[in-house]
């Protein structure tokens, strides 16, 4: 037995591992920036309804939470982006190694529409959307309880 086919089995459980976090990251990702502009819509929605009398004076602060939790998790969707284009590279250098001609991530679609849209302007978008979405029920907050 050569020292390439005992190889194989451990690069192939690699690449399994990969192709596995690969998906997991994806999935967690698309389910956010599917999940967080609706739920900040909705919540946004009914703070703005319920801004007369008391409540008003809440909103300020309850907008700057907004901003601040939807930059957290923009961070992480930096990260998470990161990780992806890491799991390709790895993903394409196990392809390689398995002989596969065709594989998930070496035959991977070209990444940006027209060269500029893909995974990272459509997270830009919605996270600074879901942003400025927040700043404004601060400002409107922030309006009432000043003056």
């Amino acid at each position: 037995m050569s020292d390439e086919s005992e190889k194989q089995p451990a690069i192939l459980a690699a690449y399994t591992e990969v192709c596995r976090s690969y998906h997991a990251v994806d999935d967690f990702r698309a389910k956010l920036m599917a999940l967080l502009p609706f739920a900040s819509g909705t919540g946004g929605t009914f703070l703005l309804a319920q801004s007369q009398g008391n409540f008003a004076a809440y909103l300020g602060p309850i907008g700057l939470f907004g901003v601040l939790v939807t930059l957290g998790l923009f961070f992480y969707e930096l990260r998470g982006l990161k990780l992806c284009g890491k799991l390709i590279k790895t993903g394409e250098k196990l392809e390689i190694e398995l002989g596969l001609d065709y594989g998930q991530f070496k035959s991977k679609p070209e990444e940006k529409i027209f060269g500029v849209i893909g995974a990272e302007a459509a997270g830009y978008t919605v996270y600074l959307s879901v942003l400025l979405g927040w700043i404004y029920v601060a400002c409107v907050g922030f309006k009432k309880f000043v003056g």
